[in-house]
């Protein structure tokens, strides 16, 4: 593009405007231009460099992970955080269409548009209206979310009249009279009972949490103090015919004594399954994965182990931060999830440990009293 046409273009753009037209063509030739193709990337979520960068033609899409944040046009621009506060990049971005930009790199940022209060407005209009956007975005992401759970909760709700079918059908299998023999299957059938009564409440609670958050109403879930293999025991029951665990063997490993903690059992599910099907989901088929219990220094330790390729490095720093996920379905969620809850909400420490080619034990720790 000729400078004369950039001059244009920049003098129609609110960051840039109040210049004169000399000024506007120092900058124009001490700024670099770029020209991406479609779908090009013109940096990564996280990469470090200093520069911020103009839309002469074009367009570009700004994503995090796979949400779209914004689609930019010409005019506009982005990358200026980099500049204000030094930190690596917070999304990504990439070209649309063909796409013209100049560059505006530290050195430049300084010498023309730092001492400039105008600028600097300019730079804080853009801000405020981000902000704006990314709030009203996230309030109807919760009313989005509120509807939801509220919804789910009302189908849950019929799974009460299934627990009354089977409590019917287990009377007729232990026969109407104390004489009558009872039937083949009464211990499946009962069986099935308890898994469907455990899962409908404590999906009611999860759901009903998580009204509570989004409403803002303060929910605390009550520790006491509890065993913890009948809760691991129960968890890798309900975890048998899950995908990730087929023709897979989960071990547990206690050490000998007393093993009880300070937890919320649901909670400690939660975690537990997550991890679990993580290492499940690293597993060959026919592997194993191991659930290891021991006392530890006054709290209850226990260990996830799996026979994996392990954790890449440039991965590693990433686990409890994002939502990472190599899986297919997956949302990255889940170890944030659990990092809250042993953390957060229990006091106690979670961490992993990994080798390339010889798996990843996670770790998490609870109070013992």
């Amino acid at each position: 593009m000729e400078n004369s046409r950039k001059i244009q273009l920049l003098k129609e753009t609110d960051l840039l405007s109040f210049f004169d037209a000399s000024t506007l063509g120092k900058l124009v030739d001490h700024c670099r231009e770029i020209s991406l193709s479609p779908k090009e990337v013109l940096f990564n979520e996280d990469d470090l460099e200093n520069a911020m960068y103009l839309i002469l033609e074009g367009e570009l899409e700004v994503f995090k992970g796979p949400k779209q944040i914004a689609i930019l046009g010409p005019g506009q621009y982005l990358g200026e955080m980099s500049l204000i506060e030094s930190k690596a990049r917070s999304a990504s971005a990439r070209a649309v269409q063909t796409t013209l930009l100049m560059e505006i790199n530290e050195e430049h940022f300084h010498t023309y548009l730092a001492s400039e209060p105008q600028a600097l407005l300019s730079i804080m209009r853009t801000l405020s209206s981000r902000i704006r956007n990314d709030l009203e975005t996230m309030m109807k992401d919760l009313r989005q979310l509120s509807i939801f759970t509220h919804d789910i909760r009302n189908f849950l709700s019929t799974l009460g009249l299934a627990e009354l079918t089977i409590e019917d059908s287990i009377e007729m299998f232990e026969g109407t009279d104390s004489n009558h023999k009872k039937r083949d299957g009464l211990e499946d059938m009962e069986q099935c009972q308890h898994v469907v009564e455990t899962v409908r409440t404590n999906l009611m609670e999860l759901l009903d949490s998580s009204l509570n958050h989004i409403k803002k109403i303060k929910s605390e879930s009550v520790k006491s103090k509890h065993p913890i293999l009948p809760i691991i025991e129960e968890t890798i029951a309900g975890l048998t015919t899950h995908s990730q665990l087929q023709n897979k063997t989960i071990n547990i490993l206690p050490q000998e004594g007393s093993l009880d903690a300070v937890f919320y059992p649901l909670d400690i599910q939660r975690v537990l399954q997550n991890l679990i099907i993580n290492a499940g989901y690293v597993t060959e088929s026919g592997g194993q994965v191991d659930v290891q219990v021991a006392r530890n220094n006054g709290f209850l330790k226990v260990s996830i182990i799996d026979k994996g390729c392990g954790i890449p490095e440039d991965v590693q720093g990433y686990l409890f931060k994002d939502t990472l996920t190599t899986k297919e379905d997956g949302n990255g969620l889940g170890l944030l999830s659990c990092k809250g809850i042993i953390e957060e909400n229990h006091q106690g420490k979670l961490w992993f440990e990994t080798a390339e080619g010889k798996g990843t034990t996670f770790h998490f720790t609870l109070p013992a009293h």
